[in-house]
């Protein structure tokens, strides 16, 4: 917590001298790059958006050459860098901590092997899962699956919750898993 303190008053001080704003990610642009929105703090604590301008901002922490893992509605500090909106937020794995990032996804189909192909969830305040806008097919594996024989059990439509973590390649990738029984365990 004291280094999540440390960090973030270094973003400040950083952003005190260049411009700096709370922003909210409204939509994968591509690689590393998002529409986002600048957002403030509404009397109730929580945060809305500020104005009807769009910002593109560049996650640092993410590669330049591969597609951007973070979902419509993650808020960050953003700062101008040169000109150049620039965040900083990493996704899950050894890197971070430990630290993962869950999401709801619904079950595409399976590619066999335990691999699925899956599309993040948003909820609805009714309780509704959709499509999480801007949302884009990932490939997952299903950890049950590993020990208890050959894939494609989990049927198409089921709400799994996944899991993104990073390998110990260098420089690392972003994986997904879940752990959804495929199996019955016991017999009645």
């Amino acid at each position: 917590m004291t280094d999540a303190i440390a960090h973030f008053g270094t973003l400040v001080q950083a952003g005190a001298a260049l411009g700096a704003c709370l922003v909210r990610l409204v939509s994968l642009q591509a690689a590393n790059r998002y529409t986002a929105r600048r957002v403030e703090f509404a009397d109730d604590g929580t945060t809305q958006f500020a104005d009807d301008e769009t910002l593109t901002v560049t996650n640092l922490a993410e590669p330049a050459d591969t597609a951007g893992q973070l979902t419509a509605d993650t808020e960050a500090v953003a700062i101008d860098a040169e000109g150049r909106w620039v965040i900083f937020i990493r996704l899950g794995g050894e890197g971070n901590g430990g630290a993962t990032a869950q999401f709801p996804a619904k079950i595409l189909s399976a590619q066999g092997g335990g691999l699925y192909t899956v599309r993040e969830q948003a909820l609805s305040p009714a309780g509704v899962f959709s499509d999480a806008p801007g949302a884009t097919d990932v490939t997952a594996r299903n950890l049950a699956e590993l020990a208890l024989g050959p894939g494609a059990a989990v049927p198409n439509d089921a709400i799994i919750l996944a899991t993104a973590i990073e390998d110990t390649g260098n420089p690392p990738t972003l994986r997904y898993v879940f752990d959804h029984p495929a199996y019955a365990k016991y017999l009645t």
